[in-house]
């Protein structure tokens, strides 16, 4: 694929163009990341083995799971870990970096 193909290449779905860096990384992608099927992951460590034998794990999740989790182990609070992630179509200097909004994970 050519950088001219990279610049014209739009969503499937909703007739955006895709960003520039998406298609860069993904070279055959076919839709935006607001139409995207892929959902958010998580990762959380986690302790394995024992004794002399133990190891951290990283465990994938997806949103669902994460938060059910979180939940079950009493780690998150309803309306907690609201997170504003940074947005890469913005080009103003507003969008760098995440910052918490809606309150700690104890």
């Amino acid at each position: 694929m050519t950088q001219i193909e990279i610049m014209k290449t739009t969503c499937i779905k909703c007739g955006e163009e895709i960003h520039p860096k998406r298609l860069e990384i993904l070279p055959g992608i076919k839709t935006c990341v607001n139409c995207s099927d892929a959902s958010r992951k998580r990762g959380v460590t986690v302790q394995r083995g024992k004794g002399d034998h133990s190891y951290t794990d990283v465990v994938i999740m997806d949103e669902n799971q994460y938060r059910s989790y979180m939940n079950s182990e009493g780690k998150i609070s309803k309306g907690a870990n609201k997170a504003e992630f940074q947005n890469f179509d913005d080009d103003s200097s507003d969008s760098i970096g995440v910052k918490n909004v809606g309150g700690d994970i104890a």
